[in-house]
């Protein structure tokens, strides 16, 4: 019985997970990810907006299209940290995760991954301003997120770059200390509108991305007559679901969608369930979980011989799972949103063939996903956010400051790892991708680079409809505010 037990906490883990984050990917590449970076010199561009050439690209070091935020003191000197605010003489960062979790040994460790090979990079260039980074590991361990609060309270200045699945257990001891986080990704309601936090790919509950459902309106208008929502019945799941069901019904045009409920621990028999899509007619489907369940269902369907018109799901379906031996065949023709850049096309975006440089460099060892993305995206806040404190602070490093000058940030893609998003607005982005399984691979389906609907970077965006405001109940955020905050 104890093993069956752990057995479904972990699976509602791993789907929990599954949809924790605007952008969110699991997508893990192998060796030949990380062998091959592009090494080409960013392309510059001269005054009135002609190419520059290639001997004036930049000397300094370069993440993307953004000048690395690290390097060594300034005239200042090597910064000072508030009193209080820190664990030692390095600049302690806290990376959350719930890699220790018995059951699912690993979960979300990529983030972790990726806070340590960023550090790496950043301290071989100097720092911060000359202040080594050390990235503290506060594993959740799903359930332990209360301690892992406690560890982030006296040994970090910030918490950057990771996330717990039930992220709304930090609350209210994470104000009680003063503590400011920078998250790769935020689950709970409570965490997503909390203050004292900056979030680089926002998530509110309220104001969802619709790029990819504009683009199955357009483009697939048949298709969306009858949707349907499958997730697992557990709390977090079924509000996602909810939430997807919404940003359907704020952009108009979709049928009303059968919300089917499942096991949260996972289905022994999908067929049930292919079958009354089949039954109801059902042409469009979204499914709310983990990719396993997806591909698991995606047989179940071909068995019994009805795949809905349009199969589209958020960005941790972009798996490798779905391609693997015996699933290709299967899970041919879903479609897959994204707002960060899809391996894929390493060569074409430099600022994702440095992420795959610094891991393979720092720290090869390290888990290669969409994931470790967020994370170095939520370090180069930090860190850029440091600098303007730094320099508006007497070179005093403090939490609320630095958490105040990255409120200031409203235009964010991290170099160009990731779609435009407003993490001073808490806004997420406009823009976005679909990726689809193509003979058995994950190609770009939408939109077509050069085309008319690609705005120069390979994003479909909409500034108006991009993003839509959704109503519902999403959950009481009132125990993560702090009105006595400043920020």
């Amino acid at each position: 019985m104890i093993r069956k037990h752990r057995s479904t906490r972990a699976m509602i883990a791993v789907a929990l997970v599954a949809i924790t984050a605007v952008g969110c990917s699991n997508r893990e590449e192998g060796g030949d990810a990380t062998s091959a970076p592009s090494t080409e010199e960013p392309t510059t561009e001269a005054p009135g907006g002609s190419e520059a050439p290639t001997t004036d690209a930049p000397t300094t070091e370069m993440f993307g299209d953004m000048p690395s935020p690290c390097g060594p003191a300034t005239d200042a000197g090597v910064p000072t940290i508030a009193e209080g605010q820190n664990g030692g003489d390095t600049l302690r960062l806290g990376t959350a995760t719930d890699h220790g979790y018995e059951a699912a040994p690993g979960l979300t460790v990529e983030m972790l991954d990726a806070a340590e090979a960023f550090a790496g990079w950043c301290n071989a260039q100097g720092g911060v301003r000359g202040l080594p980074i050390e990235i503290v590991d506060l594993d959740g361990k799903l359930f332990n997120v209360p301690a892992a609060t406690e560890q982030a309270c006296t040994e970090t200045f910030a918490m950057v770059g990771g996330g717990w699945v039930f992220d709304n257990q930090m609350y209210p001891r994470f104000h009680e200390c003063g503590m400011v986080s920078f998250p790769g990704y935020a689950v709970t309601a409570e965490a997503s509108l909390a203050n004292g936090r900056v979030q680089p790919i926002p998530n509110p509950p309220n104001l969802k991305p619709a790029s990819w459902f504009l683009w199955a309106k357009q483009y697939q208008p048949e298709a969306i007559a009858k949707p349907a929502i499958i997730f697992g019945d557990f709390v977090s799941t079924r509000m996602v679901a909810e939430q997807i069901k919404a940003t359907m019904v704020a952009i108009g045009g979709f049928g009303e969608p059968v919300m089917i409920p499942t096991n949260p621990s996972g289905e022994a028999n999908w067929t049930p369930f292919a079958q009354r899509l089949k039954d109801e007619g059902v042409t469009m489907l979204s499914l709310v979980g983990e990719p396993g369940n997806m591909i698991l269902l995606y047989k179940a369907m071909r068995e019994v011989g009805y795949v809905p018109d349009l199969v589209l799901n958020d960005a941790n379906h972009y798996s490798e799972q779905m391609v693997a031996e015996g699933n290709a065949q299967a899970t041919e023709g879903i479609r897959v949103r994204t707002v960060y850049s899809p391996f894929e096309e390493a060569d074409q975006n430099p600022a994702l063939a440095k992420f795959l440089e610094i891991m393979a460099e720092y720290n090869p060892d390290g888990r290669i996903a969409g994931l470790g993305q967020q994370a170095v995206s939520a370090m180069l806040l930090f860190v850029q956010s440091a600098n303007a404190c730094l320099d508006s602070n007497d070179n005093v490093l403090e939490r609320e400051c630095v958490l105040a000058e990255a409120k200031k940030v409203t235009s964010w893609t991290a170099g160009g790892l990731h779609a435009e998003s407003n993490p001073g607005g808490n806004e997420p982005p406009r823009c976005g991708l679909i990726m689809g399984v193509v003979d058995g691979t994950w190609q770009r389906v939408y939109p077509e680079r050069g085309s008319a609907d690609d705005n120069g970077n390979g994003w479909r965006c909409d500034d108006e409809q991009g993003a839509v405001a959704i109503e519902g109940d999403f959950g009481d955020t009132s125990v993560a505010i702090d009105p006595t905050r400043p920020n």
